[in-house]
């Protein structure tokens, strides 16, 4: 089997639907790092949707993988870590990482805010950057295998690539929880929370592709959502054969705890208490209390001060807030620390700056919001609606 070669790494083709015009495809292709997004396909991504964006022949784009393993598993993390470790110098910029957060945050704004409809199987697991992309597209569908999650909590990152945004807009106790705690999610869950559109299963992808190209799009943005929308309304089933939600049967129970948790002076341990104390027999619950105790603390803090500085921030603004942490984070220990212990090494055992939830300086989690240059690089990415 040959080797992915750079320009392979995404795949790009149009097809021509009845009515004269055409589909643009995108198709993730390294399997090997479940489609974990590097600078090499975000630098492919973006001018190529630049392009279809300004051609009128496309009216719209779908996103997909080559892989029933996962649409993308996150970002190119292991090359983060070899652009951290090579500086040694403390608080000085890592060209690369702040190079990939700017790109890659670039590259999610403009499918955020892509005039024409967007679509994404989101197939297997769809964790990190790859939910940055998922949570972009205009329409979203879920299969029987998809696993969402936001994990960085264990690397002593964040929930970055435009989370700021849509946690900030679904029910304040489900993204303080999903947030912290790292939880996996299934299809279910995510159309609960707004993040998947529609239930198919994977089998049905062939009719699915076959209906888009029978459509008769207009050409018009604006219309053609719409017709995708009624279009996979139309083929969604009652998804007897998805496995059952997990977020629904605990939402009173939830709510109700993180009402308790947010109103402390202490939110952060308070919740690890909370939830170890809440979870029982309960499996779901004790995978997220693990999460919250294993997980950077310093990680813990940032993502309490992030939701709570997201509240009215336009896209656009969160997009600039999250490059400010992702930036900070490079240039601080833990995150460097976090993917040692748990992708390089993999021995388990980070050595977190501060090991304790209730032991983190609040001058030390602001220092992760302190702005690292004069004039925010995403300055100039035009404000939306």
């Amino acid at each position: 089997m040959a080797a992915t070669t750079a320009a392979d790494v995404v795949l790009f083709e149009t097809v021509a639907t009845n009515n004269g015009c055409q589909l643009g495809i995108v198709t993730l292709n390294v399997p090997a790092t479940l489609n974990s997004l590097s600078l090499a396909m975000i630098d492919l991504l973006t001018p190529q949707l630049q392009q279809w964006r300004d051609d009128d022949n496309i009216v719209m784009v779908l996103f997909q993988s080559n892989s029933d393993k996962a649409f993308s598993a996150g970002g190119d993390i292991q090359a983060l870590y070899q652009s951290m470790v090579a500086q040694t110098v403390a608080d000085e910029p890592v060209a690369y990482a702040e190079a990939f957060f700017e790109r890659e945050y670039r590259l999610d704004y403009l499918i955020h805010t892509y005039p024409k409809p967007t679509l994404v199987w989101a197939q297997g697991i769809v964790m990190g950057g790859g939910l940055g992309i998922m949570g972009g597209c205009s329409h979203r569908i879920g299969t029987a295998t998809t696993r969402l999650a936001l994990p960085e909590i264990t690397i002593g990152l964040f929930p970055d690539a435009g989370a700021t945004w849509f946690l900030s807009k679904m029910p304040r106790h489900w993204a303080y929880f999903i947030a912290w705690t790292g939880c996996q999610l299934n299809a279910v869950d995510g159309k609960y929370l707004g993040l998947i559109d529609y239930l198919l299963a994977f089998e049905e992808k062939p009719a699915v592709l076959q209906q888009l190209l029978d459509a008769d799009w207009h050409g018009d943005g604006v219309r053609d959502k719409a017709l995708l929308g009624s279009l996979l309304a139309g083929l969604e089933g009652d998804a007897q054969e998805f496995p059952a939600g997990q977020l629904a049967p605990r939402e009173t129970a939830i709510q109700t705890l993180m009402t308790q948790v947010l109103a402390s002076d202490q939110p952060v341990p308070a919740f690890a208490r909370a939830v170890a104390s809440f979870a029982d027999d309960d499996v779901f619950l004790t995978r997220a209390a693990k999460s919250i105790n294993s997980g950077s603390p310093t990680t813990a803090h940032i993502i309490h001060e992030q939701l709570q500085r997201a509240r009215g921030l336009s896209l656009k603004q969160c997009f600039q807030l999250e490059l400010v942490i992702a930036v900070q984070c490079s240039r601080h220990p833990d995150f460097a620390e976090g993917v040692r212990a748990l992708l390089i090494d993999k021995d388990n055992k980070p050595a977190w700056r501060y090991p304790n939830l209730d032991q983190v300086p609040d001058e030390w989690v602001q220092a992760h919001f302190n702005l690292p240059w004069a004039i925010n690089p995403l300055a100039d990415m035009l404000e939306t609606a």
